[in-house]
């Protein structure tokens, strides 16, 4: 009985993965291809006009908050003031460091203490304790100290009670906005006054070298785990966001850089201060109320407004990132399971959240699956290894050369030159991607799923580095 119910699972088995790869690999091949043309589309109209010189702009709120950040938070403030934007204020948010981020800030810029300053708890958040102000290159700077929220979401929504201007950008502590990053997101907002929000292209700042927030150098090739998610971050920002625009339907406006209407975000409440993936629970809440009312609104990705973000450098912080990232996922499906295949929400329900739920939460269990499928068949002495290895190596090298076309497309753009040591490079990280880095991955997301309870939501930066910027 033991044998037919293994040979049962395994011949399923390989009729749902043939059918999964292949709805899989049609969508990742539709949107790169519709990423691609957009891009090139685009690239062209700019071409044929001037940029937007106005002079009106939109006041835009920078929200940077910190925990125990300061060396970093200083060398991210630096570069968002070579912004070449207009009108802007710089809003740190303190959230109860322990160390002295709070004392470095004040003598770096100068700032006194704002006594009597009126706050208006719009959002919740934790007491704010103090609020010091100053200027540095004519820019206003704020720096909130507040009681520590445990959470990212409880420090913007600090900065959102306390900055003046009507739209807020929010950053982590370790970024680099690139110089036109703010000139090229505000375009987005003037094109539609229905527009409440806007994400930005987060791209890998490991191995690069800035000169006043421009990139200057790649040193590509040089640490295998950031490189690999230089690839990974091209390939899911390039594709598939540019393709979700169209359908008004993007589930993501990141974090770690995404513009945002103020009176929005007051609208439905501020950042949930419980989420694990506050950016996902943000941005679904917004479809949600918005669809619900049927009132018009639009969340756009701009794909040449970049901002650069560490990543991981070790497997242990990676695995303690795609862990949370991971339980947030499950806890936001939880949350809207009510829009899931509900006609009232539009593409964002019938197509998108089911897509996220096959391909995103399920992914990794489908892959221990195919493991256990694979054990079943050796124990059964039915193992058609060829086919396995012909199976996996097709959609291996498509993965890679989906990639390829992203990394060498964007390059391309920029009018840098593809040598065959890049390429070489490139299939190397493709094939190691495969092996070693996604299964890692998986495994962490799959094991992530049985300890939501026990994740603790507390900051949990990985550790920084210092970036030749």
């Amino acid at each position: 009985m033991l044998e037919t119910f293994m040979r049962e699972y395994v011949n399923t088995f390989n009729v749902f993965i043939a059918v999964y790869l292949v709805v899989y690999t049609i969508a990742l091949l539709g949107n790169t291809i519709y990423g691609s043309l957009r891009i090139l589309k685009d690239e062209r109209l700019e071409s044929l006009h001037n940029v937007l010189e106005h002079d009106f702009y939109y006041p835009i709120s920078i929200l940077i908050p910190l925990h125990n950040e300061g060396s970093t938070g200083i060398q991210t403030v630096e570069n968002v003031l070579k912004q070449d934007y207009r009108l802007f204020e710089v809003v740190i948010i303190d959230d109860g460091s322990t160390d002295q981020t709070k004392e470095m800030l004040i003598e770096r810029y100068s700032l006194k203490r704002e006594y009597g300053r009126p706050i208006r708890y719009q959002v919740p958040c934790k007491p704010i304790r103090e609020v010091y102000a100053g200027q540095c290159e004519g820019r206003d700077i704020t720096l909130i100290s507040k009681v520590n929220g445990g959470s990212k979401a409880d420090a913007i929504n600090a900065g959102i009670n306390v900055c003046r201007y009507p739209y807020v950008l929010n950053m982590d502590g370790d970024e680099i906005l690139q110089r036109d990053a703010l000139v090229r997101i505000a375009r987005a907002i003037m094109e539609d006054d229905n527009v409440i929000a806007v994400g930005g292209n987060l791209r890998i700042s490991n191995g690069v070298e800035f000169k006043d927030a421009m990139p200057q150098k790649h040193n590509f090739g040089q640490n295998l785990l950031p490189d690999v998610q230089t690839l990974e971050y091209g390939r899911n920002f390039a594709g598939a966001r540019i393709l979700h625009n169209h359908w008004n339907a993007n589930l993501i406006v990141s974090g770690g850089y995404g513009v945002f209407k103020k009176s929005a975000l007051i609208e439905v409440g501020g950042y949930d201060t419980e989420s694990m993936g506050e950016d996902f629970e943000m941005t679904l809440r917004l479809h949600e109320h918005y669809l619900s009312r049927k009132e018009p609104y639009l969340m756009k990705y701009v794909e040449d407004s970049v901002c650069w973000t560490q990543a991981p450098q070790s497997y242990g912080d990676l695995g303690r990132q795609r862990r949370r990232w991971q339980c947030g996922l499950i806890q936001t499906l939880a949350k809207f399971r009510h829009m899931i295949f509900n006609p009232r929400y539009g593409v964002v329900g019938m197509v998108m959240l089911p897509y996220h739920i096959a391909y995103e939460l399920l992914a990794p269990t489908i892959m221990i699956l195919g493991w256990l499928a694979i054990a079943f068949s050796l124990v059964l002495e039915d193992f058609n290894f060829p086919f396995v290895v012909v199976v996996y190596m097709i959609y291996v090298l498509f993965s890679i050369m989906l990639t390829a076309l992203s990394y060498i497309g964007n390059c391309y753009r920029k009018g840098e030159r593809v040598t065959v040591l890049t390429a070489v490079k490139i299939l190397a990280l493709g094939l190691y991607e495969a092996f070693v880095y996604r299964p890692f991955v998986s495994v962490v997301q799959f094991v992530a799923q049985f300890r939501l309870k026990k994740a603790a939501k507390t900051w949990a930066s990985p550790r920084r580095v210092q970036i030749n910027a």
